[in-house]
């Protein structure tokens, strides 16, 4: 009963706090983990591990996301923004007495055009990896068909080393809806037809708002870059939480593989000023 009476009194007072967004600018940090043990002729460990930097510049104001939980102001805010990511990711080995690992960076830059004039949406993305090297193009062309309901046409075209050059087609979809008690449940789907290097991806995620500032959710992702570096065939958990208008924090953990004790976990921490 008190952890209950706990949780309901921290709920309230985020919904209490919390004002009303102004800002133009965000800062993000985030760090992925996974660790897999495979036995086979012995054992044998593997580790990867990418750390996340990055900036998004918002270049409009608007309130169209007045009504919405906080976390979907970069969607559904109808704000043009542009952003830049850097990533530095380690991936280990270890088999006996053999140890190796290898590391490598990814840095992104790309924005958003989206206004409360009109219903489209449209992003551009340029990705670059120095291990190969490689380059990625990411397009999306997206429209609402509700103030809380958008839809997107996603293409990429991929260099991927000494592979060769690839084109990527798919759809992805994120509504919300917003009910009188001041909840809010979010649903987004995505699916991508990868050309020969990978099989299609798919991810599925459903997130229960308790207010506009914390949030619960499941998800399901079959190899749907979570970034440029970062492919996942996970399903697991995740929450968000707003502390303060400005101040979020995120974290979630996924099992890749139960066959061979494959896990993921996540955490991330982003400021608006």
């Amino acid at each position: 009963m008190k952890l209950t009476l706990a949780i309901g009194s921290l709920l309230a007072l985020s919904t209490s706090t919390l004002a009303a967004e102004t800002f133009s600018s965000e800062l993000s940090f985030s760090r992925f983990d996974s660790k897999t043990r495979i036995i086979y002729d012995g054992f044998s460990n593997s580790s990867f591990s990418s750390n996340n930097l990055g900036y998004r510049l918002y270049l409009t104001e608007s309130n169209a996301g007045a009504q919405l939980p906080y976390a979907a102001s970069k969607q559904f805010g109808r704000r043009s923004s542009v952003a830049m990511n850097y990533m530095r990711s380690e991936s280990k080995v270890s088999l006996g007495n053999i140890n190796e690992s290898i590391d490598f960076n990814a840095w992104q830059l790309g924005g958003i055009y989206q206004a409360t004039e009109h219903d489209w949406y449209f992003s551009l993305d340029y990705l670059n990896l120095n291990a190969f090297p490689s380059h990625k193009i990411k397009s999306s062309l997206g429209y609402y068909f509700q103030p809380n309901w958008l839809v997107k046409l996603d293409v990429q075209q991929e260099k991927a080393g000494h592979l060769g050059n690839y084109w990527h087609y798919g759809i992805s979809t994120e509504k919300i809806w917003a009910f009188e008690s001041g909840s809010f449940l979010s649903l987004s789907a995505a699916y991508l037809n990868h050309e020969k290097i990978r099989g299609d991806g798919f991810a599925l995620a459903l997130d229960y708002y308790f207010n506009k500032a914390f949030s619960v959710g499941a998800f399901i992702s079959d190899d749907i870059p979570e970034n440029y570096i970062i492919y996942t065939n996970r399903a697991g958990l995740r929450s968000s939480w707003f502390v303060t208008p400005q101040l979020k924090l995120h974290a979630s953990i996924g099992l890749e593989d139960v066959s061979d004790s494959e896990y993921a976990w996540d955490f991330g921490i982003s400021w608006r000023f």
